[in-house]
């Protein structure tokens, strides 16, 4: 470990669930220059989880998208139609009406060409931001979270300006930052999920690579158990209930921060739980997500000196 990388001031921008969105990933690389920080991390769930198929019928193009018929007569209005639909992180699929049944009732085509929707909106954002942050000076990171397929994490590798953070110890300004895009059991079986037991594991590996506990960060997309970081609305028949709630984080992650009390803990994965809280002496933050409207939600935290200066969540 560098100390003298700890004696200067370090400007840091945490951003989590994007979930596809397209709004949200350009707003992410401006907020970068906005906020003038000197290292930007987005780390979980880049990936969207719907495909809206538009049927073409001669020249005209039609969809529902969240229970409204979408009309487009032309290529340009087409072009309107999924720019809206890549904003709330969804994908557009244009097809014939005989190809679109063809796919609901051929499931693994249907998954093929969702994971190619996928990994083309995030080649392309790798490329944007190689663009975008040419002449930045800005540190910036990136990494998944439990919802993105593994196919994915070629993609992210191959970014001039951004680094993956996935699965990794990685020195940043001289704060070790420990990443894990791993989550306890979901409802929905998604990717990147595995036992409590499991995920203790792969934690204490990543940790016993860290030089300095006291300085390091905990990148952990699952937030800690039992917090405010990790209250959801309980489910029926897998539907929010209104007016009831739970704490659905992750038992190993809680045990793990109060065993090895790192400087700061960044979390996400909970949309709804945007939250602040010390575990000890450590600082775990979830800066929520509202990628479906189009917003961009973030934490911007001052580390100085090998300390936590300040912080303030950011919405744009």
């Amino acid at each position: 470990m560098n100390s003298a990388m700890l004696s200067g001031r370090m400007k840091l921008l945490f951003v989590t669930d994007i979930h596809g969105s397209e709004v949200c990933f350009r707003k992410f690389l401006s907020a970068i220059r906005e906020y003038r920080a000197d290292v930007a991390l987005l780390v979980g769930d880049l990936s969207g989880k719907v495909t809206v198929p538009i049927q073409q019928k001669d020249e005209t193009y039609t969809c529902f998208l969240m229970g409204e018929e979408l009309v487009a007569k032309n290529t340009a209005e087409l072009a309107e139609i999924e720019k809206r639909i890549a904003n709330i992180g969804y994908y557009s699929y244009v097809g014939s009406q005989p190809e679109i049944d063809g796919l609901q009732k051929n499931p693994e085509k249907g998954d093929e060409i969702f994971q190619k929707l996928i990994t083309d909106r995030l080649s392309r954002w790798m490329k944007l931001a190689d663009e975008k942050l040419r002449e930045s000076a800005a540190k910036v990171y990136i990494g998944v979270g439990n919802d993105d397929p593994f196919i994915i994490d070629s993609v992210l590798d191959r970014s001039e300006r951004m680094t993956s953070l996935t699965e990794r110890v990685v020195d940043i300004g001289g704060y070790e930052v420990v990443t894990t895009a791993f989550s306890n059991p979901t409802p929905w079986n998604t990717p990147r999920e595995c036992s409590e037991e499991e995920l203790r594991s792969k934690i204490n590996q990543l940790a016993s690579k860290v030089k300095r506990m006291e300085t390091a960060i905990f990148n952990f997309h699952v937030p800690p158990y039992g917090s405010l970081l990790d209250v959801a609305p309980e489910l029926k028949d897998m539907e929010p209930q209104a007016g009831s709630a739970s704490n659905v984080g992750s038992t190993a992650v809680a045990e793990l921060i109060s065993k090895y009390q790192p400087l700061l803990g960044l979390h996400g994965h909970i949309h709804e739980s945007k939250a602040a809280q010390k575990i000890g002496r450590t600082l775990c933050v979830n800066p929520g997500s509202e990628y479906s409207e189009g917003i961009l939600r973030g934490v911007l935290l001052n580390l100085e000196n090998g300390r936590i200066g300040n912080y303030i969540f950011t919405s744009g």
